[in-house]
């Protein structure tokens, strides 16, 4: 299995090629077509699905170009689906730069899974940051999004987001994990579900 993150997104966000031999999965869409394009070449590999672990503008802006340019189908929470065609919920509308999304898609839920390259990804819904938050593991791998982050968790001030819910979300459905995962986040750098369970400022959070 290999895991290439591709930095340089939309708002710092990061977008990971994860997969096997020939066959591979794009997480978010926030960085432009020509990055995930190259990393596809550099790996020699071909992405065959693009799964988005919420609606926001960083993580979904170039998903239309990147699916047409791979062929890959694209997958969201069902939750989130809204986010495709309403700026407000993508929070592009925020922005000064409104855009919504044309590209076909599927939805998934809490559970969902997937096989490619004979990897299994498997769907954990973690409302919080927005309503269809989702992480996606991956044998000992966490693809976490904007819900956990290193020493840190996911804003819940942004249209459909819950304070409750994203707390919730980490200790309840995360930190019930085992302690080796490895955690990927959508900004920043890796972690692991000990390290947060530790370290993590969620615990002694209070609710806005």
């Amino acid at each position: 299995m290999f895991v290439k993150p591709i930095n340089g997104g939309l708002f710092d966000s990061v977008s990971y090629i994860v997969g096997n031999g020939n066959e591979a999965v794009l997480i978010d869409a926030g960085v432009p077509s020509d990055k995930v394009l190259a990393a596809q070449e550099e790996l020699k590999t071909s992405i065959k699905k693009i799964i988005l672990t919420h609606g926001h503008i960083d993580h979904i802006t170039y998903v239309d170009d990147i699916a047409a340019k791979t062929n890959a189908k694209v997958y969201i929470h069902v939750d989130d689906e809204q986010a495709m065609s309403d700026a407000r919920l993508n929070i592009s509308a925020f922005t000064g730069s409104s855009a919504t999304f044309e590209c076909k898609y599927e939805v998934l839920r809490d559970g969902s899974s997937m096989k490619v390259g004979g990897l299994e990804f498997r769907v954990i819904h973690t409302p919080g940051h927005t309503a269809g938050s989702i992480c996606i593991q991956v044998e000992n791998l966490l693809f976490s999004g904007d819900t956990l982050f290193k020493y840190g968790y996911g804003r819940v001030d942004l249209p459909n987001g819950n304070f409750s819910d994203i707390y919730s979300s980490i200790v309840e459905k995360l930190f019930v994990l085992p302690g080796g995962i490895i955690v990927y986040p959508g900004h920043g750098v890796s972690t692991t579900i000990i390290d947060e369970i530790r370290d993590n400022p969620i615990k002694n959070a209070v609710q806005w």
